[in-house]
C-alpha cells in the first residue's frame, strides 16, 4: 500500500429527489455518490461517514463563507447538487456535486472563506486497521490544485455527550502531513459529464449560515482530483482510535509538534493573513469529507474465509456425526 497517492478510476452511483427552490434558484438535488477507486495500484472503498464536522474560525477576520455548486455555467442555470443550509452539511454526505471554495482565504472579501481548520469527526471513533484510510479532494484544474495539511485526530477532550462525543473538540493529532500545490494529473470523470463540469459560486456573509446569500458571483468550468493518505503517512499504528481528521491551510505549522495543532485560534501556527492567490487557502473541497476508506480485499481473501468456514463447519458435523463414546453434544451457539 502507498502512504499517499494519486486518486483515479473512482466508481459512483447516483441517486435523485424532486427538485426544490431556494433564494430563487432551483436545485435537482442528485447525489453522485462515491464508493470506490484506485490509487497507487490499490483498490479502495467507502466505509463510515463522519456524523459531525466542525468549522473553526478566528473572529480576525470576517465571518464569511464561500462555497460552489455543480450545474450548467450561467448565473440563472439550475444546479445539479442537494442544497445545505449550513456549511457543516455542505461539506458532508458524500457528494461531488458541491463544495467549499477559498476554504483557508483570510480576509474581507467576499470570496475569501476564513476558515482555519476543518474537523471531521466519527463518534466514538474507529480503531483504524491497516487498511485504512482518508483521502482529500478539490475542485480544479489539472496540475494546478492547490497546496493544504492534514493530520489524523488520535484524541478528545471529553466535554459533552461521552458517548457521542459529538461536542467534543481534538485534543491530540497525528503527524501533520503536508501536500504543496500544483498536484493532480489527472481529473477523473464523474456520471453525466466530462471530466471538467460547470459550477456557480455563492457567497455568504453569516458564517456557517449558508440560507441566505448573495446573487451567484461567478461561473467556471473545472474537474475533481484527489489524493489518498493511509496510516504510514500519518505515522500511526494499526490499531489506534482515530476520531476524525483535520484539514488545513498549507500554511499551517506545528513546528514540529503536533499538540500546536490543538489551538486553532493561535496565530502563530494558524496565520491569519493565509492567501488564496498562492495557493496556501484557496482549496475549493468537494463535498467527499469525512469518509474512512479502506483497501478492497483481495478475492483470495474471501476465498480462504470461504474455506475456513467450510472446513469448520465439516469438522463440526463430523464430530457431531461421531461423538466419542461417554461424551456430550451441545448444539454450537
Amino acid at each position: 500500500m502507498f502512504a499517499q497517492a494519486l486518486i483515479t478510476n473512482p466508481i459512483f452511483s447516483t441517486s435523485d429527489v424532486a427538485d426544490s427552490a431556494h433564494n430563487g434558484f432551483t436545485f435537482q438535488n442528485t447525489t453522485i455518490q462515491l464508493n470506490q477507486f484506485t490509487a497507487g495500484g490499490v483498490p479502495y472503498q467507502t466505509g463510515r461517514v463522519a456524523e459531525s464536522a466542525f468549522t473553526r474560525r478566528n473572529a480576525v477576520n470576517a465571518n464569511q463563507s464561500s462555497v460552489w455548486y455543480r450545474g450548467a455555467t450561467g448565473t440563472g442555470a439550475p444546479f445539479l447538487g442537494t442544497y445545505s443550509n449550513t456549511y457543516a452539511d455542505l461539506l458532508l454526505g458524500n457528494n461531488v456535486s458541491r463544495g467549499s471554495d477559498n476554504t483557508f482565504a483570510n480576509g474581507n472579501a467576499l470570496a475569501e472563506g476564513n476558515i482555519e481548520r476543518l474537523d471531521f469527526m466519527w463518534n466514538g471513533g474507529i480503531t483504524a486497521l491497516s487498511t485504512f484510510a482518508v483521502a482529500v479532494f478539490e475542485r480544479g484544474a489539472v496540475n494546478v490544485h492547490d497546496g493544504f495539511r492534514v493530520a489524523l485526530i488520535t484524541g478528545v477532550d471529553g466535554a459533552g455527550d461521552p458517548d457521542t462525543q459529538i461536542s467534543n473538540t481534538p485534543t491530540a493529532y497525528s503527524t501533520l502531513v503536508a501536500q504543496p500545490g500544483g498536484w493532480g494529473a489527472t481529473n477523473f470523470d464523474t456520471p453525466q459529464t466530462p471530466p471538467e463540469f460547470g459550477y456557480t459560486l455563492f457567497r455568504y456573509t453569516a458564517g456557517d449560515n449558508i440560507t441566505t446569500g448573495n446573487t451567484p458571483s461567478e461561473s467556471g468550468t473545472q474537474g475533481l482530483s484527489g489524493l489518498v493518505f493511509n496510516l504510514a503517512a500519518f505515522g500511526v499504528a494499526p490499531g489506534t482510535t482515530i476520531f476524525g481528521y483535520s484539514i488545513f491551510g498549507f500554511d499551517v505549522t506545528d513546528n514540529n509538534n503536533s499538540a500546536n495543532l490543538v489551538d486553532w485560534r493561535n496565530a502563530t501556527y494558524y496565520p491569519t493573513n493565509t492567501t488564496g492567490v498562492t495557493g496556501t487557502g484557496g482549496i475549493d473541497l468537494a463535498a467527499i469529507n469525512g469518509i474512512a476508506f479502506s483497501v478492497v480485499p483481495e478475492p483470495s481473501t474471501y476465498g480462504l474465509a470461504a474455506l475456513a468456514l467450510a472446513g469448520g463447519f465439516h469438522a463440526w458435523s463430523r464430530g457431531r456425526r461421531r461423538p466419542a463414546k461417554g461424551s456430550v453434544v451441545t448444539a454450537p451457539v
